[in-house]
């Protein structure tokens, strides 16, 4: 007989099957579920628009008109069919734009050369930036998975095996990966369908207790219209809602998930305080005289080190404290970050998302309490200036 199995014992290559075979069975799963989804909505359509509104109001059978007084309703059947496909392509325009985007993958973070480390791979891409989050040494957020630095809020998606900027999560619903590109869409996506599954079952309601007390009968498919459409409503609304408030305080679902971490983040420090000297060339990074001591007073931030640069430039790393967004602005400040600045754009899918646009400052518009860390460290160290504060002040 065979030994038993000893954990921690599998062979090298193990976990990376096991990781293929997650990624397989994410990504299947991201086609059936649509697939299911467009069944169930014809499914709906067949019952509410064929046996409701055409067999049951509009044209009635002779067996219903005569035995049980049945009356032909055809400007009410008409009308709920109208309105039933308004409901399904305003649906269907923002799916099929979310699903254009999930397929062609924009956010997704190229692979780094498996054969260098962290202190080999240049800084140079996040040394435009005034400030960005980083480790303990002030080195931009590493993946030892895709060899290569992390932008701010970009996150590792083991479904897809990729970072992915700005990650919500991954959705087979929804056809993906929910992050930068496509997060406006998904909520446009998940609001017209509550819109669309709350119309269908209350009309399936209706004309259920309507048959129910002239005829008698309850028709099968009906009640599962009805069972389908009342599931599904509650689904939408649900993420709907959440996904709308998670915007508007400017947390993705991994960012809400690790609520209560902290935050390392670089300032580029665009002059020095008064009789300090820049950090040795010989050495990468040096602690500061304002170091983590000082997180002991309140309302105080920790310097954990300053940190020059092969160009030349000085960055100072600070770290947040427990439960403080570095990205939360305001509600609507955060709404809008996602969704747009003009209402118009709330409702179509069709422009990309503010937060898409980069600037000086960082990948993301920073939160009120990161200009409160910066203008802390200017106050703490006489005649210092960072460029995150640069036309700020």
């Amino acid at each position: 007989m065979a030994p038993p199995a000893v954990i921690g014992s599998q062979k090298p290559n193990a976990r990376g099957s096991t990781t293929a075979a997650e990624q397989r069975i994410g990504q299947a799963t991201s086609v059936v579920m649509p697939l299911l989804e467009w069944g169930a909505m014809g499914y709906v359509t067949w019952v509410l628009a064929y046996l409701i509104c055409v067999q049951y109001l509009i044209s009635p059978s002779e067996e219903l008109r005569l035995s049980f007084n049945v009356q032909p309703r055809r400007s009410t059947g008409i009308a709920l069919i109208v309105i039933y496909a308004i409901l399904v392509l305003l649906l269907l325009i923002p799916w099929l734009r979310l699903l254009q985007l999930i397929w062609s993958k924009p956010d997704l973070i190229p692979l780094g050369n498996p054969s260098r480390e962290k202190m080999d791979t240049s800084t140079k891409a996040f040394e435009q930036y005034d400030a960005f989050t980083c480790d303990y040494e002030g080195f931009p957020l590493w993946c030892d998975k895709c060899h290569n630095f992390k932008p701010d809020r970009t996150h590792h998606c083991k479904e897809l095996g990729r970072c992915v900027r700005r990650m919500d999560h991954y959705c087979p619903w929804a056809g993906g990966i929910i992050a930068e590109s496509t997060h406006k869409f998904f909520l446009q996506f998940t609001f017209f369908a509550a819109l669309y599954t709350a119309y269908s079952w209350i009309v399936v309601a209706i004309f259920l207790a309507d048959r129910i007390s002239k005829v008698g009968s309850r028709p099968g498919t009906w009640i599962g219209a009805l069972v389908v459409t009342v599931l599904f409503f509650v689904f939408t609304f649900t993420m709907t809602g959440m996904t709308g408030w998670n915007l508007m305080i400017n947390f993705t679902s991994v960012e809400g998930i690790q609520r209560g971490g902290i935050h390392n983040i670089a300032f580029l420090v665009s002059r020095s305080p008064q009789g300090s000297s820049s950090p040795p060339t010989s050495s990468t990074s040096t602690p500061s005289k304002n170091g983590p001591s000082n997180s002991d007073s309140e309302g105080d931030w920790p310097v954990l080190r300053t940190v020059q640069r092969s160009s030349g430039r000085t960055w100072v790393v600070m770290q947040t404290k427990p439960l403080e967004h570095p990205w939360y602005t305001s509600l609507m400040m955060g709404w809008k970050d996602t969704m747009g600045n003009n209402p118009i754009d709330w409702f179509l899918p069709i422009k990309q998302s503010p937060c898409k646009q980069r600037t000086r400052r960082g990948e993301f518009e920073w939160g009120e309490v990161v200009f409160d860390m910066a203008r802390k460290y200017e106050a703490d160290n006489p005649g210092a200036r960072l460029a995150l504060l640069d036309g700020v002040r």
